[in-house]
């Protein structure tokens, strides 16, 4: 492993740790993929191994000026996600002051999420396997349905019909309106009106059913990349 001379690496490991929302070197080291012994080494040398640093900020969606230069961009978002488990989802359908209902949700912060509005659903079904598996969660940003591209993987909410976890497409059989595919063919298609659709959220990670285990997480950059791939192969066919 090669190391590069940091003015201040105990900092930069710190700034990282918190970026990441962890607490300790251990944690940092698991994500890394370095021994534990590695960071100590780190900061007794005042040196850090840039390119596993910035491969990590890369993966988390990090900004490279904060973690080593402590310049913060100036934002407005909140950090907070709001989770929608599967036994509130019917509630969180119907309920009419959604802003105090999603008071009394756990919320829990991504550091690859950085948008106003963001939730974060439970899968309650095998629709979309093996791209989302069931119980796993999905991280979304808000979307309007005017900005959706085909084919791209939404969570559509709709206060008549529920609550849907798809691939979406305009239709061109019926104007103003799309089409809900599913990748298991048991499932049906499902047609929405843009009318009848309350909420749009663009899937952009997926992370397993343990939610407090860092470790287990899939992030957009691995899952949703593979998911594209896909997606651009289909569009040439």
């Amino acid at each position: 492993m090669q190391e590069n001379k940091s003015q201040n690496a105990i900092n930069v490991i710190d700034r990282l740790k918190k970026a990441l929302k962890i607490k300790t070197d251990i944690e940092l080291s698991e994500f890394l993929n370095i021994k534990p012994n590695t960071i100590s080494t780190w900061k007794k040398r005042d040196s850090v191994d840039f390119d596993s640093i910035i491969s990590i900020c890369e993966l988390y969606e990090l900004d490279l000026n904060e973690i080593f230069l402590n310049k913060k961009k100036t934002s407005n978002y909140s950090a907070d996600t709001p989770l929608v488990s599967r036994e509130v989802q019917f509630q969180y359908v119907r309920e009419n002051d959604i802003a105090s209902f999603l008071e009394i949700l756990p919320k829990y912060s991504f550091p690859f999420i950085n948008s106003e509005e963001t939730r974060a659903f439970q899968v309650i079904s095998n629709n979309m396997f093996p791209f989302i598996e069931e119980n796993s969660y999905v991280v979304c940003e808000k979307i309007e349905p005017s900005a959706v591209e085909n084919l791209s993987m939404v969570v559509a909410i709709s206060k008549q019909k529920g609550l849907f976890l798809n691939r979406i497409s305009k239709s061109e059989s019926e104007e103003d309106a799309f089409i809900l595919s599913s990748e298991n063919d048991f499932f049906n298609e499902v047609i929405l009106k843009t009318a009848e659709i309350s909420e749009l959220w663009l899937i952009r990670g997926v992370l397993s059913y343990d939610i407090n285990c860092e470790n287990r997480f899939k992030f957009i950059n691995s899952g949703v990349k593979i998911i594209n791939k896909f997606l651009d192969k289909q569009k040439h066919q």
